[in-house]
Formats: structure tokens, sequence, C-alpha cells
């Protein structure tokens, strides 16, 4: 699970980037976590010291005694893999947060369109903390969530009525179009014929005179239709 940890004396404040994290993450399918500090204290110490879960934490620079910036300190002398991002009504102090290389992501002030620009690292700190997307969906009463990296490519079968879902290692089927299922996913994924959907990112070769793609497992199709040959070739050479 992702944990998303506020530490400001200013409960509008927190409230605020609450709401921010929600609207980022409502989309997506990954279980996360928000958790409130106003001090630094004992539990927060030991949340601190909690392993195994990815954590981004965003952090006032001055709350009562104890600042972010020490706040930062605590969390680097146990863990170098969460995300730390300062938020702030002193801009002017950036240079010595930055200067104490305790790895901030970014440094944000409360003057300066905060949420938006809230929204936007945080946006850049779920790609950074690697949490794999997953792609929801049901099929004769039974719920399945595939992780999208896993996903190979999707296919009409016209015969069975059906969306063939390929992986790796597996075949899913699903009673949505691909037109439903483009809505669905982020933008690795392209369509090469009518009949088909890719996963460009395991896409190993393609063989455009041929009209045949090869998988990173050396998998091969041949759905790559003259209609959609021109857009392929804009996503595979940008």
């Amino acid at each position: 699970m992702l944990q998303f940890i506020i530490f400001d004396d200013n409960k509008l404040i927190r409230e605020k980037v609450s709401k921010v994290i929600t609207k980022l993450m409502l989309p997506t399918d990954i279980e996360y976590q928000t958790k409130e500090f106003s001090q630094y204290d004992k539990s927060f110490s030991q949340f601190i010291e909690k392993k195994g879960e990815k954590k981004i934490y965003i952090l006032d620079i001055e709350v009562n005694s104890f600042s972010g910036l020490d706040v930062a300190r605590k969390i680097r002398e146990k863990d170098w893999e969460s995300i730390i991002i300062i938020l702030t009504a002193h801009y002017e102090l950036a240079y010595d947060a930055f200067k104490n290389r305790l790895m901030l992501l970014d440094f944000i002030s409360k003057f300066d369109n905060y949420e938006q620009n809230l929204y936007d690292v945080l946006k850049l700190a779920l790609k950074a903390s690697h949490v794999k997307k997953r792609f929801s969906f049901k099929f004769n009463r039974m719920a399945y969530k595939v992780d999208y990296d896993d996903i190979l490519y999707i296919v009409k079968d016209t015969g069975k009525r059906n969306t063939v879902l390929k992986t790796y290692s597996k075949e899913y089927l699903l009673s949505l179009s691909l037109s439903e299922i483009m809505t669905m996913l982020p933008d690795n994924f392209i369509q090469t014929h009518r009949a088909c959907i890719i996963n460009k990112d395991n896409v190993k070769t393609i063989d455009f005179k041929e009209n045949v793609i090869t998988f990173v497992n050396n998998e091969k199709i041949t759905m790559l239709s003259k209609t959609y040959k021109k857009e392929v070739k804009k996503y595979v050479f940008s």
C-alpha cells in the first residue's frame, strides 16, 4: 500500500493537501492511505521506522518547534527510498533546504498556486515511487486485476464475441469492447488494428512490411492494419 504522510500544524492546509491527494488517486487502482500529523511525536517517529511500504511525505518546513527539515533528517536516518516534498510559506528557505542534501523531490510555496503545483509534483512522485498500476475488470461474476506492465496485447475474438487480454503468462476473457477498454488504458497502449490494442512498452520489433509485431517474449502477432500503420509509426519513432 502507498502511504501519503502530511505534516503541518494548520488543519486547513492538511485538509487541502488531503483533497489534492484524493483527486490524484481517485482515477487510479492503487491502494493508498493518507495519514496526518500536526506535530512530531512518538507515533510519527514509529511510523517513520515502519518498513515495507512506499511512502510520500509532504512536510511543512515550520511546525511548532520541530521543522519539516528536522523531520526530513529523521526520515533519512532510516529511509532513503521514500519521497519527501516540502510545502511552506517560507520559500526563501528553499536553498538551505536543498543544501542539506536530504534528497527532496521539490519545495513548494504556499503562496504560489500551491494546490496545482502540489498536484503536479505528486504526479511525478507517483511515477517515481514505482507503484504498479493495474487494469481492473469483471467477467462471469469474477473480478480481476492485471498489472498494466504485464499486458502484451488485447484482441477481439470475433468467434467467441469476447475480448482476449494476453499477458506474459495468461489469457483473460473480457466482455468489454476495444473502444471501452481504450478509455481505461494509459498512454503506452495504442491501437494497431480495429481488433487489436498493444502495449508498446512490451514490443520488441515491428515489421511494417509484413505487418508482424514481435513482443519482448518473442511472441508474434499479425495485427497491424493499413488504417493504423501511420499512427503506429508516429508512436514508435517519436
